[in-house]
């Protein structure tokens, strides 16, 4: 899966622009995306990871933080099944992350699924970059 971009709606800075990251967790698996400093609501990260899927039916959960001096504040997140990112053509949308039952902005995800059962010879699939 790659982490693309963000168009955020959620502000935790007082002063100053956020230092946006992200957070991967699907079963024990955690990923964590570079910090783009200064980032502010509309940071761009381009990070792919390889998820190791046991199961399409587990959820994955996605939470998007602002890094602070002491401690990192929640910016909103997602929670969705594996399913959604494990179609046969792969997926570009963007996902509706939340704080507290309200909108916080959007996650752009690009996901392409190889089975462990697929055919040697089948062809290798353009991730976008």
């Amino acid at each position: 899966m790659t982490i693309v971009e963000a168009k955020l709606t959620r502000d935790t800075e007082l002063f100053g622009k956020m230092d946006p990251y992200c957070i991967l967790k699907v079963r024990e698996q955690i990923f964590k995306t570079f910090i783009k400093e200064s980032a502010g609501k509309a940071p761009v990260w381009n990070e792919t990871f390889d998820i190791d899927v046991k199961y399409i039916g587990d959820d994955f959960h996605l939470t998007v933080l602002d890094k602070d001096v002491t401690c990192s504040d929640t910016v909103g997140s997602v929670q969705s099944k594996l399913s959604a990112l494990c179609g046969p053509d792969g997926l570009d949308d963007w996902f509706e992350i939340q704080n507290k039952g309200k909108s916080a902005g959007h996650v752009h995800l690009i996901s392409k699924w190889f089975p462990i059962d697929m055919p040697s010879d089948y062809p290798p699939m353009d991730m976008g970059q």
